[in-house]
């Protein structure tokens, strides 16, 4: 494995399929190649920063034309952000940029892998819906696509509510000989919360147990982790009684902190480390009882 890279999006089965999955249920095969246009920034640009953060020139994220950062009209790019709006052409969502009441605020993450070697098995970590502020991105009219996690950059790795105890735990995992593979259950957000629970129909959530049930036909994964409430019940709709499912986890990110110590059953000062090993001895544990069920 590079350790500069984490095989972060390496594998080309894995990649050409994921990148075809995208194009053919979430944004329209018109789209194919920014898609994979997305990936490659991704791959390259992993250890740098955005401009906002980059320590020096050789540092800083570079973007593909027609890949770059969000520009409200009349202002200039965001230089503190690695995501980019991507438009929306496919059928069955096309009616995200034609919404009368409310614009912007679209979110999608492209799902990543960090991938050890051929023989290591997947876990799959699966967070509920890739949540975008539209105090942000009230104007643009695209999706905006970044990466569970925002993983894809140096910045959210080290830093952030999320980003950070995140890129713990998958090193973690790494180092304990798993491949690891992100991503949503419901595939876009919109504009906010309830907007978004409205938005998502049932004939959506059908098209996302189908996109779904796809990756884990790509990734076979040994373990499906569920992060928060909310992805355990929507994953449990989605998937039925999947043995492999891990049941609620709480999230890793800093708001859900006082619900991770009542879980665990653990000291308030327990440090962001001591949780990615907390959390990796837990994933463990439940895919040793799931031994059993097979």
């Amino acid at each position: 494995m590079d350790k500069n890279s984490y095989g972060f999006c390496n594998n080309e089965v894995i990649s050409t399929k994921i990148t075809h999955l995208i194009a053919n249920s979430l944004l329209s095969e018109q789209q194919l190649r920014k898609i994979i246009g997305r990936y490659s920034d991704m791959r390259e640009n992993f250890n740098k920063y955005p401009a906002d953060f980059a320590k020096d020139e050789s540092e800083q994220w570079k973007f593909s034309k027609g890949l770059e950062p969000f520009a409200p009209e009349g202002r200039g790019c965001y230089s503190d952000t690695t995501a980019v709006p991507i438009s929306i052409s496919h059928p069955d969502f096309v009616d995200l940029t034609t919404r009368s009441e409310k614009r912007g605020a679209i979110g999608l993450d492209f799902p990543t892998w960090f991938y050890k070697s051929p023989g290591a098995p997947f876990i799959m970590i699966v967070a509920q819906d890739p949540l975008r502020s539209a105090k942000w991105y009230g104007e643009c009219n695209d999706a905006v696509v970044s990466s569970p996690f925002g993983l894809q950059d140096a910045h959210h790795r080290e830093n952030g509510n999320g980003g950070k105890r995140m890129w713990l735990l998958v090193q973690k995992l790494l180092e304990r000989g798993y491949n690891v593979y992100l991503t949503d259950c419901r595939k876009f957000f919109v504009y906010n919360h309830a907007e978004s629970d409205k938005y998502t129909t049932s004939g959506k959530m059908e098209i996302y147990r189908n996109v779904l049930m796809e990756e884990i036909e790509i990734i076979n994964p040994e373990l499906i982790v569920t992060l928060g409430h909310r992805a355990d019940n929507t994953c449990r709709s989605l998937l039925g009684d999947d043995y492999r499912l891990s049941g609620y986890i709480p999230h890793l990110c800093g708001t859900a902190t006082h619900k991770i110590y009542d879980y665990f059953k653990i000291i308030k000062d327990t440090n962001i480390h001591e949780l990615a090993v907390l959390y990796t001895d837990l994933i463990e544990s439940i895919i040793h009882n799931n031994h059993g069920k097979k």
